[in-house]
């Protein structure tokens, strides 16, 4: 019997491929496993049209029945726990276990965690579409936000959240907002906008300490000054996931290490998307690792080509 092929991680890249392997007339089994509830959905609207639209919805990238008609399997809310490479067996939180010909890791990245004490239930990160319903819950008038982190998330939630009312102040330990995502020309111009939306933009501020009692933040600066907030969003970056290819002994750096056809060292596993790294040759073959939707969706078709 045919094992077939079995994709880790239910996001966008995932999901893409699963449907790739369709749409390029792959026949055999196609197994797509996720650990949330929800359909294989966009993530770029969790900081946006989750948080300002009157009834938050999933952007789904296939309904149940287009995943049914394709006769893709869909397993939910279930982790891979481990590979084992020798046998081509995944193993699932839920104490199941998958066949697989060939296998693709697209496990995506998780929100850089804050190293400080203090943190609690009021020091939240954005990651998933139930991040986001918690976080909407406290966008509204009269209550106080701190976003710590002057990125593209931190600002999207920023402009989200002055749009629902809440007061909003975000915190930027870099000498300027989006210093690894565009010029300084740019990040002014954003700067300015925010400011005129009514964001408080603090840059240059690190964080000395942080103390969540429970009611509300308190946020206290490397120059001593200090944040109160009924709740802070912490966005300073992603990193990869990669646990289930490191304990499976894959190669690793920065991200599952990958060749240009995102296979990696074992030739029946391929990775894609956030979680993996792969040698560009506009860089001159340096390796890199792309956080943005467009590289997801592309490299997970590219992945579905090459595994077949």
């Amino acid at each position: 019997m045919q094992a077939g092929m079995v994709i880790i991680g239910a996001g966008e890249c995932g999901g893409r491929a699963a449907l790739t392997l369709r749409d390029l007339g792959y026949e055999g089994p196609v197994t797509l496993v996720g650990d949330e509830p929800h359909l294989p959905y966009e993530r770029p609207p969790l900081s946006k049209e989750a948080m300002t639209s009157e009834a938050p919805l999933i952007k789904a990238i296939a309904s149940d029945e287009l995943l049914a008609e394709r006769s893709i399997r869909h397993i939910h809310s279930a982790r891979a726990v481990a590979i084992d490479r020798a046998a081509h067996v995944v193993r699932l939180s839920d104490g199941s276990s998958l066949a697989y010909d060939k296998l693709l890791l697209a496990t995506g990245s998780a929100p850089r965690k804050l190293p400080m004490p203090g943190l609690g239930g009021r020091c939240v990160y954005l990651r998933t579409f139930n991040d986001a319903l918690a976080i909407r819950a406290h966008l509204s008038a009269g209550n106080r936000v701190a976003i710590i982190g002057g990125g593209f998330i931190g600002l999207e939630l920023a402009a989200s959240a002055r749009k629902l009312g809440a007061t909003v102040t975000v915190l930027e330990a870099q000498p300027r907002i989006l210093m690894r995502g565009v010029p300084a020309e740019i990040a002014e111009i954003i700067h300015k906008a925010h400011e005129t939306e009514g964001v408080k933009v603090l840059t240059g501020q690190g964080i000395a300490a942080i103390a969540d009692n429970g009611v509300e933040v308190l946020v206290t600066l490397a120059d001593g000054n200090e944040v109160v907030a009924d709740l802070a969003v912490i966005g300073i970056g992603a990193v990869p996931v990669t646990a289930l290819a490191a304990e499976a002994g894959l190669a690793i750096d920065n991200g599952i290490a990958v060749d240009g056809t995102l296979r990696t060292d074992d030739p029946d596993i391929f990775a894609a998307g956030d979680c993996c790294s792969f040698p560009l040759g506009v860089y001159g073959g340096r390796r890199v690792r792309l956080e943005a939707w467009r590289n997801a969706q592309e490299q997970g078709a590219l992945a579905a080509k090459n595994m077949l």
